[in-house]
């Protein structure tokens, strides 16, 4: 399954990547990020605003609200991620572009999982979750070290918002 989705991916930023070219203009890593960074960059703010206190709240077992707080980080995510793959890679980053979405959205499933079991009290399987989350984020920045991102990088979502 992930094989096939993997393939999907590459596909459509292959179709994507034709865009540029037939207006005349290539996409460049440098383009490439000029059209992300300022996208990273709003979702960063929002996401700073949904996780306002959640690492708090987990650490009073009030799991639910920072829960719903985590939860409410993968919905941000899942919109970030469509917003991205509407931009077209360079046609040499386009595999590395599509394993960095594929990170995106691992990190934004694990996000939610996080989420779902604070909701329900597992503070444990949580955490737990948290932790991978935290890894499927350094995974995707060190896909994208040279594209020299600033805010299209992830650091610990529970005190900065991603």
């Amino acid at each position: 399954m992930r094989r096939t989705l993997g393939i999907l991916v590459v596909l459509a930023l292959l179709a994507f990547g034709a865009l540029p070219l037939a207006h005349g203009e290539e996409q460049t890593r440098e383009s490439y990020k000029a059209q992300v960074e300022p996208i990273c960059q709003a979702n960063r703010r929002a996401n700073e605003r949904i996780m306002a206190g959640a690492r708090q709240r987990a650490s009073r077992n009030k799991l639910k609200p920072a829960g719903l707080q985590f939860i409410h980080l993968s919905r941000s995510f899942g919109g970030l991620l469509g917003r991205l793959a509407k931009v077209p890679p360079p046609e040499t980053d386009v595999r590395r572009i599509g394993h960095w979405l594929h990170s995106i959205k691992l990190l934004k499933s694990r996000i939610r999982l996080v989420g779902k079991y604070y909701i329900e009290g597992q503070k444990i399987r949580g955490n737990h979750e948290a932790i991978h989350a935290q890894r499927a984020g350094i995974s995707a920045n060190n896909t994208t070290v040279p594209l020299h991102f600033h805010y299209c990088r992830f650091s610990n979502f529970e005190s900065s918002g991603g």
